[in-house]
């Protein structure tokens, strides 16, 4: 069996290749995306403040009221369907008491709705709040999400209020988590993103026009699962412990020309295929000055 020491999901470290001291159109939108949720304690980059969380109800079952009405208020979203980065906008009639811990939650569609605290990220409703919107990750699930509000001048258990319609993934084959990773030898950079299955042979289609993307090459493709994990909620299959990540496919390509900028994109004809990415290889003198960025998962996305 694998152990693996780093677990939940999948870890990476990412090198931004900076030349000249200048810091490439992409290196600022990366800077800009962690900023954005730099306070963010959410997967979906949620704000999670200590004192208005639902962690202290959660830790003291039951954590919704024993009986559920049959009549069920609805969440309206803008989408069912989504892509990436995409938002989804839910929108609701106020209610009239709101507690500080109130909050609405996304959830695979398959959890039981006396189950509030099994969300894999909330965000906590305000007084006289009827909107809020969600930039999307592709869990490559069916999602649902729910509101629960505060039985008991807000010190009981949660109640269920609400849902939304089941929402999907556009493409739940959609490439995602593209990076890139340095070989031992110039000419060379492995290329890896993930998918929902490893029924085809992963492929990156590259070269040295954005139009004109006239080399390819095939990769391997791997994954694990909670009995590859070490200890804890790792072992256990659920929303807020091991979450299926997936197949990760890698590519290796070869022959790259240094100081080159290249441009590509990874996945099948059968599934889709990702928008078109570029880097710039490597400089062939070793005494050129290069400028890394190094960090680690942020704990931003599955």
């Amino acid at each position: 069996m694998i152990c693996y020491q780093f677990c939940f999901t999948y870890l990476s470290l990412s090198l931004l290749y900076l030349k000249a001291g200048k810091v490439s159109k992409i290196t600022k939108q990366a800077f800009a995306a962690a900023g954005k949720h730099f306070n963010g304690n959410g997967p979906f980059g949620k704000p999670h403040r200590i004192d208005d969380h639902p962690e202290d109800a959660c830790r003291h079952p039951p954590h919704v009221s024993s009986s559920i009405s049959e009549t069920v208020a609805t969440l309206n979203v803008s989408a069912t369907v989504y892509s990436t980065n995409e938002q989804i906008t839910i929108t609701w009639t106020s209610v009239s008491t709101v507690c500080h811990d109130d909050f609405i939650a996304i959830y695979f569609a398959e959890i039981p709705l006396t189950a509030a605290c099994d969300y894999y990220d909330y965000e906590v409703v305000n007084k006289t709040q009827g909107s809020m919107s969600w930039q999307m990750i592709n869990l490559r699930r069916p999602l649902e999400f729910r509101y629960y509000s505060r039985d008991h001048t807000c010190l009981g258990n949660y109640t269920f209020l609400a849902k939304s319609p089941v929402i999907q993934p556009r493409n739940y084959n959609e490439p995602t988590h593209i990076h890139l990773a340095y070989s031992d030898r110039i000419d060379q950079m492995f290329v890896s993103y993930l998918t929902n299955s490893s029924q085809y042979i992963p492929q990156c289609q590259y070269g040295l026009n954005p139009s004109s993307l006239n080399f390819r090459q095939n990769g391997t493709t791997t994954t694990y699962t909670a009995s590859d994990m070490c200890e804890g909620k790792a072992n256990t299959w659920g929303s807020r412990a091991f979450i299926d990540p997936g197949y990760m496919h890698t590519i290796l390509l070869e022959n790259l020309h240094p100081s080159t900028t290249y441009y590509y994109r990874v996945g099948t004809d059968e599934h889709g295929w990702s928008p078109i990415n570029s880097f710039t290889n490597r400089p062939a003198d070793k005494n050129e000055a290069v400028y890394m960025i190094a960090y680690g998962d942020m704990g931003l996305a599955p």
